[in-house]
């Protein structure tokens, strides 16, 4: 049995603090003990509670709050914790300082963007951390290009499909009448937290050119704005779209597979920046019909012609043609191809083995260093 903590310091709710909740609620079910240390006043705390996780509050703001690190490096003392594993930055740098007390620590890194290395940072991921997770090879061949770690020092482990919550059984129907959406209208899904490098904009400008040649073509976009500027912003795109009515801004959805089996074509328009992205395997799960963007790790996870089209990110014409293909060709050998390629490599129990093993690795359970 191991006795893990898990932290972050996000805000907001996404793919990123989803995935963190399910690791949590993965060992707890499978005889390990695991708690969450959270603000407060963030989305994830919020959620945790009400799954029924054992949360902790920990006032992560600044990258070294006193506060917050007695209180993690305090509990984690107290309860012989085996391994703090940190998701973000501000909760990585506060838990490096338990590694004093000879509490080993696991860096994740989900996302693909560039990375800070001011002489502070460089010192965080050099003696901070006892190994890095991150969820594509993009991300770990960032970190070594920038000489932060050892390439041996870093594993990879890509998101995992939740099988028994993402399935082709799951009915669309509900999703598309709560949004008076026509039952016969091809629906174009796009699905994340709405801020500029998820790249909504991207769809939205490529509305007119889809809907001239499919007429029956709508538009899900499912997700909440990190900011409220960023809505607005979008809001202000939409508007200069001439079919904009068919274009529906659903916010949050706890039961996203709902608005999965809702859509015909699910389509990821991150722009410069991305990790594998757990919106490409649930796809797959769902048997769904894929269109994302060429940026960061998503060529690891989508071949493009065998489980679904890439296409230049940022540009809205090739988007639309690949749509447009998507919705009017036989996309069954790619969707079977993404099926089969999903339950292979994707599944979330697959996932967590690799991320145990990991763990064991730290711990020297193994015999490994």
């Amino acid at each position: 049995m191991l006795r893990i903590v898990h932290t972050e310091s996000s805000i907001n709710m996404g793919g990123q603090e989803l995935r963190t909740l399910q690791e949590v609620e993965w060992l707890l079910k499978n005889g390990h003990e695991s708690w969450l240390f959270a603000r407060e006043d963030s989305a994830i705390y919020l959620e945790g509670r009400r799954r029924g996780l054992p949360v902790r509050d920990a006032y992560f703001r600044g990258a070294l709050n006193p506060g917050a690190i007695y209180r993690v490096a305090r509990f984690s003392v107290r309860q012989k914790v085996d391994l703090i594993d940190c998701h973000s930055s501000r909760d990585a740098s506060t838990a490096a300082l338990a590694r004093v007390f000879g509490i080993p620590v696991i860096r994740r890194l989900h996302m693909d963007n560039p990375i800070k290395d001011d002489f502070f940072r460089r010192l965080l991921w050099a003696v901070g951390n006892d190994r890095i997770i991150t969820s594509s090879g993009s991300i770990k061949a960032r970190i070594v290009g920038q000489k932060l770690r050892d390439a041996g020092r870093i594993d990879v482990v890509w998101p995992g499909i939740d099988f028994e919550r993402f399935h082709p059984g799951v009915d669309g129907l509900p999703a598309r009448r709560a949004f008076d959406i026509p039952e016969d209208a091809r629906v174009v899904g796009v699905i994340g937290m709405i801020r500029p490098d998820k790249g909504q904009c991207v769809l939205v400008r490529a509305v007119d050119r889809i809907v001239a040649e499919v007429p029956e073509a709508w538009f899900l976009i499912v997700g909440s704005p990190t900011r409220p500027e960023y809505l607005a912003w979008l809001e202000k795109e939409i508007e200069k779209v001439a079919h904009r009515n068919r274009i529906v801004l659903t916010g949050y959805q706890r039961e996203v597979e709902k608005f999965f089996a809702a859509s015909d074509v699910v389509v990821l328009t991150s722009v410069s920046v991305e990790a594998t992205s757990q919106v490409i395997p649930q796809a797959y799960a769902m048997k769904k019909s894929v269109v994302a963007s060429d940026v960061g790790g998503i060529p690891e996870v989508l071949t493009d012609g065998v489980t679904g089209f890439l296409y230049p990110w940022g540009d809205s014409q090739r988007l639309a043609g690949c749509v447009v293909k998507a919705l009017r060709t036989d996309m069954s050998p790619l969707v079977e191809n993404g099926y089969v390629f999903g339950r292979e490599k994707l599944g979330f129990e697959k996932m967590m083995h690799s991320t145990l093993k990991i763990y064991e690795k730290v711990l020297g359970k193994n015999g490994a260093g």
